[in-house]
């Protein structure tokens, strides 16, 4: 064996002739020894790192902050042994191992061979990290104004929040909303709709700092994330956003249309909500404060002292007549200050049943992917009937026992005044149909109309199941909360009675995939199979 041909041990422990045989062979490989701490900008360029097999030398090599990822490890040593410190590691680095003596030959093969792999190891890492950064944005942006979306203002908010609590400073959420943006963009077209929300986005990033988060929330509502900022400086930063929000016309296609916006603002630390829910509620109750005064303006939170109580024997006087004044008010107005209206005139634990039913609904309505109008429309017809039942008749079902014959056909008659009370409104005609039709049961024997199967409207079949099921998971004046188990067996037992077969089994997959409830994978496993089996058309 000619030394001038090939490396042995001594070479590694020797560092010379090895460093001059790696540089001769591969330019871009890095040789380096023991007792030489490896530099960040060497480790960088270097396509193949190579070392001798010492224990210390390679735990200085792997833990090094400054080594890709991408980049290979060539361990040169004695026999056919792997050393110790190879053995145990499982970070998933691409490791080569060379027993010397080795002729020159395969060592510049073997580099050769490393760096092609180091190329198309790194170009591969840079493409996964450009299609992370694309899916990022595709998942936290919102496709048309390139704005955060919803998703990502949860996510954000609840960490704001606890951060703000931790660190004593304040955070301020502002939601706004284009005035009168639905006649606009039935008018002047969708096309021009979008530029003026694209344009809204520019705006707005131009009028806020680069600490404030911009969102866009839903269709026309914005919300301007402002983290370390008191109530007073909130203010003016909204009011420098309403202002170039409406200061310069939306032009466009020929097209040019003034736009002004209605701001709420809500503090952390001046209005202590306990939720991220809560809190954007209370920026959106200070938004419908805006649009119910004129519009074009912001107006900040302000709580109430307490829950107004009302003589259930003159709801009815008191609704018609404070519909009738919302009336006055134009469609969008009117349409705001009844959500207003129906969120405010309800007990705390009858809001807690309608936001249950408003979140089941939600994720049955994106599992079906029904269109966004839809769900709005269930949404609204969720906030009518919990309302307008409390107020109504909050009397009977705030009892402790079981209602008599006679009360539950005072209760049947609940869905000829939900809507005489929409009936006032035009627009509500599609939240009639629910608010109609949710008594109804799938085999007939409902009310008040004793419809049967898919004759009743899917948003009543939906509406009507979703809204037992949020009852059953929630404590009642006359029992208390269904254990899980009771509950898939009540849903299975009314399946094809009271609720849509269909849309059971359906409920069923929700349960278990967004764990609604604490059971086991084979209770639900069962129930679909029974399920199936008394249904055999809902098969796939």
């Amino acid at each position: 064996m000619s030394e001038s041909t090939h490396l042995t041990p001594a070479d590694v422990d020797g560092g010379r002739r090895l460093q001059e045989a790696v540089r001769s062979l591969c330019p871009s490989a890095l040789c380096i020894l023991a007792g030489r701490p490896p530099q960040d900008h060497e480790l960088r360029r270097a396509t193949v790192v190579v070392a001798g097999a010492h224990g210390d030398c390679l735990e200085r090599i792997f833990n090094h902050e400054g080594l890709p990822h991408s980049t290979p490890v060539l361990i040169l040593g004695q026999g056919g042994d792997l050393p110790a410190a190879l053995l145990d590691r499982k970070d998933g680095r691409l490791i080569d191992y060379l027993a010397l003596p080795a002729p020159l030959a395969i060592l510049g093969h073997r580099l050769a061979f490393l760096s092609r792999v180091q190329r198309i190891s790194s170009e591969h890492q840079a493409s996964s990290a450009t299609l992370d950064r694309q899916l990022n944005a595709l998942t936290t942006r919102d496709g048309l104004t390139g704005l955060f979306n919803r998703r990502h203002l949860t996510t954000n908010l609840k960490r704001h929040m606890d951060e703000a609590r931790d660190s004593g400073h304040d955070l301020c959420l502002l939601l706004f909303n284009i005035d009168f943006f639905n006649a606009v963009n039935k008018a002047a077209g969708q096309q021009y709709g979008d530029f003026i929300l694209n344009e809204m986005a520019a705006r707005l990033k131009k009028a806020t700092r680069p600490e404030d988060g911009c969102y866009r929330f839903s269709g026309e509502d914005f919300v301007v994330l402002m983290p370390e900022t008191g109530l007073d400086e909130a203010r003016r930063i909204g009011e420098n956003i309403r202002r170039l929000c409406f200061g310069k016309p939306y032009s466009s296609g020929g097209i040019s249309h003034s736009i002004t916006v209605s701001m709420g603002l809500a503090s952390l630390r001046e209005h202590l909500p306990t939720s991220h829910d809560e809190f954007i509620n209370m920026a959106e109750t200070a938004l419908f404060l805006a649009k119910a005064r004129g519009r074009n303006r912001l107006q900040t939170y302000m709580p109430r002292s307490g829950v107004e109580r009302y003589d259930p024997r003159q709801s009815m006087a008191f609704l018609k007549d404070s519909l009738n004044r919302i009336l006055e008010k134009t469609k969008t107005s009117a349409i705001a200050s009844v959500q207003l209206l129906a969120r405010h005139l309800t007990g705390p634990e009858h809001e807690e049943h309608a936001e249950t039913v408003s979140r089941y609904i939600t994720l049955l309505g994106e599992r079906l992917r029904m269109p966004r109008n839809h769900l709005e429309t269930f949404h609204n017809a969720i906030a009518l009937c919990s309302s307008f039942r409390s107020l109504l008749h909050n009397d009977l079902i705030s009892r402790p026992q079981h209602l008599s014959m006679d009360e539950r056909k005072i209760l049947e008659d609940l869905p000829f005044k939900l809507v005489e009370l929409t009936d006032m409104f035009d627009y509500f005609a599609k939240e009639r149909e629910v608010l109609l039709c949710h008594g109804e049961r799938f085999d007939g024997s409902g009310y008040p109309q004793g419809l049967k199967g898919d004759d009743i409207p899917l948003g009543a079949r939906i509406f009507t199941l979703i809204d037992a099921l949020a009852a059953m998971t929630a404590d009642r004046p006359y029992r208390p909360r269904l254990d899980p188990a009771q509950i898939v067996d009540e849903l299975l037992r009314q399946a094809g009675r009271q609720f849509d077969p269909g849309l059971v089994l359906k409920v069923f997959e929700l349960i278990e995939e967004n764990r609604l409830l604490d059971l086991d994978g084979q209770v639900l496993e069962q129930a679909r199979a029974t399920l199936l089996s008394a249904f055999p058309h809902l098969r796939p």
